[in-house]
Parts: structure tokens; sequence; C-alpha cells
């Protein structure tokens, strides 16, 4: 039986836990071939970032042009591109296969800043990100501290993410899912998904404590590319996509210090 291919353009996690290896692992568990292209090399654990080692721009061409030229690839996710450079390169090669009437989704996950507090996307990039890439997307997945860099207002309680999801996905002219998981003191993790026409939907979860949430971003944007791929709605696929996390998280397991992601959930 064929699966779909998918692609993930992002960062190498020497932990293992987020990254190129937490979404090859979600598209896997979720039913589809993943396949990747490396923006950084990251020396890191869920405890930090201790060193970012950027592709050369020509180099990560040669690795979106090998896979483009041999499979037909129904979904794309971006998530750390760390410069203008390789902002400007993605988006490029995309246009360009786009285009050529390769016909794929585009989920960009906004990663600006590690779980840890790291910076992962230079200052002078998010202009190249906003202009350049964002509409190409089908849906932007920002967790509340990126979507105030793109021009949310700040967050401070649940009841105020469906106003500021909708000014956002409207700003953007792209579909907007915001994610609720960094807000403080709340007993239900809640994402809001907004579309430019002012339409939203709610998706909550009981809060989970006593894990660790390094690479819970980059599961969920993989998994959401991952549903697209095989042919689910927007709303589908991010509910979907809400569920395989959610048992990534429940079925967590110890790894070192702290629980990590199981992305082989039951």
């Amino acid at each position: 039986m064929s699966k779909p291919v998918v692609l993930t353009i992002a960062g190498s996690d020497s932990g293992g836990g987020a990254g190129i290896q937490a979404d090859l692992k979600t598209f896997n568990s979720t039913g589809s071939f993943g396949t990747s292209v490396i923006t950084c090399l990251t020396a890191q654990n869920p405890d930090g970032v201790t060193g970012i080692l950027e592709v050369d721009a020509g180099f990560l061409e040669k690795q979106m042009r090998a896979v483009f030229s041999y499979f037909p690839v129904k979904a794309v996710k971006t998530g750390m591109l760390f410069s203008e450079s390789l902002i400007r390169t993605v988006s490029r090669i995309l246009k360009e296969y786009r285009a050529k009437g390769q016909d794929f989704h585009l989920v960009v996950d906004p990663v600006m800043v590690a779980t840890s507090g790291a910076k992962l996307l230079q200052d002078e990039a998010i202009s190249s990100l906003i202009q350049e890439l964002l509409p190409m997307a089908g849906i932007v997945t920002p967790n509340l501290d990126e979507a105030k860099i793109l021009g949310s207002g700040e967050i401070q309680t649940s009841q105020e993410m469906k106003p500021e999801a909708i000014s956002l996905s409207k700003k953007l002219g792209v579909p907007v899912l915001l994610k609720g998981g960094h807000l403080k003191h709340s007993a239900e993790a809640l994402d809001i998904l907004s579309f430019p026409n002012g339409e939203s939907l709610s998706y909550s979860k009981p809060f989970v404590q006593d894990f660790n949430p390094h690479g819970t971003g980059c599961t969920y944007s993989s998994a959401i590319a991952s549903y697209l791929g095989q042919g689910e709605s927007i709303s589908s696929a991010v509910g979907k996509a809400r569920d395989f996390l959610h048992s990534a998280i429940v079925q967590s397991f110890p790894a070192g210090k702290s629980k990590t992601l199981n992305h082989n959930p039951d």
C-alpha cells in the first residue's frame, strides 16, 4: 500500500525530541512517508541549545531539488529556518515547483524561540518570513510568543485567544492555528484555528503536567502536514493532529532527566 510523501524542512535536534527527528517520527506514526531537508545542525537537548551550524543555502537548494525531482510531495512542513538567506531559498524553490505543477500543502511552523529560550530565527529574517513564505502557506501554526512577533496582541487568558487568532489570520491572509499551550495557570490546552474570512474553530484538551514540552510544536505541525498530505481538510487535519499530540503527551516516557513525547502512541 502506498503512502503519501511529506517533506520537512527544518533543523536537526541532537536530543532527538524536536526538529527533523520529531517530524520524521511523526510522519511515520501518522501513516506518511517522510523526507527531509536540513536547514541547521543544532547541539541541543531539552535543557537548551549550545550551538547552531547553518547549512549553506546552495546545499539547502540541492537537498530540496533532490526530493522534489524524485518524489510526488503531497505536503511540506517548515520548521527552523534560522536566516534570511535560507528563507529566501526555501520560498524560491517552493514557488518554482508549484509553478511546475507540483501540488502540495504548505504548513509553516514559525519557529523563532526554543522552549528553553534559545533564539532559532535571526531578527533580520522575520520580515522575509512574513513577506515571502507566509503568503504561500496553507496554514501557519504559531504559539503565543510567535504570534505576538507576527503581529497579534499580548494574550494573557484563553478568552483573548479567539479574537487575536481571527485578527492575525486576517492580517496574514492565511489560516492560522494559534496554540495556547504556553498559557499560564490554565486547566485546558486550547488552540484556535482561524480563517481570513473570520471563521474559527476551537480545539481543547486537558492540560497535562509532568512532562517536558520539548518538541510539541514540531510534532503538532508535522502531524498536520501528514494528514493534509493524506487528503484531510484543514480542520480535520488539525483535529487529528491534536489527538495525536495529546496521545503522545499522555503516553510520554522517561528519557534522560525528564519525560519525553512518545511519537508512537497506542
